[in-house]
This record gives C-alpha cells, structure tokens and sequence, in this order.
C-alpha cells in the first residue's frame, strides 16, 4: 500500500518576502519596480543573493501594478560576477535554474 504524501512535507522552497532580503532591495514606485543588487564591495552573486532576486523578480510579477521591473546596483561594481568559491560544476545549472523569468537589465554606460 502506497500512502500519498501530504503538501505539508513538500521539498519545494518557501519563497522570501522582499522584507526578508539581504542582498537585493525591492522598492516599488508607482508602476515600476527596482530591485537593487546591494552585496557590496563588488555584488558578487551567491546562492542567496540569486535566491532572493529570483523571488524579488516573482513578488514584482505577482503585483498587477507593477509594468517594469529595473535591475540596478547600489555598489560601485553593477556586478562582479559569480561567487566562485560557493560552486561547483554541477551546482551552475541549479543557478541558472534560479531563474524563472524574463528579465531586463538596464545600464548607464558612462563615456570617458
């Protein structure tokens, strides 16, 4: 006999309220909403910061008000990169996994 297995005990991942974030701030302004890489010095993505991006692009996705979705950075760097010390090989697809949706990433590009 096979019992079935209640939701309760699901393995899913609760997602994060956007009041919970430690690496990315989420503010939304009238029909735009900013999410802003803030894990100073240089924003290097880790599994957290990529977590709560992910869930910060689905918070903003879930809000009927919300028409834009702008990524920035509150840093020097806009990004450095991966946190390589936190990946292996077989983790990257995890990562890229992360990601849900589309997404627009807006620059300033600064000409000297």
């Amino acid at each position: 006999m096979i019992e079935s297995v209640a939701d309760d005990y699901s393995t899913k991942r609760v997602r994060q309220a956007p009041e919970e974030f430690q690496h990315i701030k989420f503010k939304v302004e009238g029909s735009v909403a900013r999410l802003t890489l803030n894990r100073p010095e240089h924003n290097l993505l880790n599994e957290a910061m990529l977590r709560e991006l992910s869930d910060g692009v689905v918070a903003a996705g879930d809000r009927e008000d919300v028409k834009l979705i702008l990524l920035d950075s509150g840093c020097k760097v806009f990004c450095g990169g991966i946190d390589i010390g936190e990946y292996t090989s077989q983790r990257v697809f995890q990562m890229l996994d992360a990601f849900t949706r589309p997404l627009l990433g807006c620059w300033k590009w600064v000409s000297r």
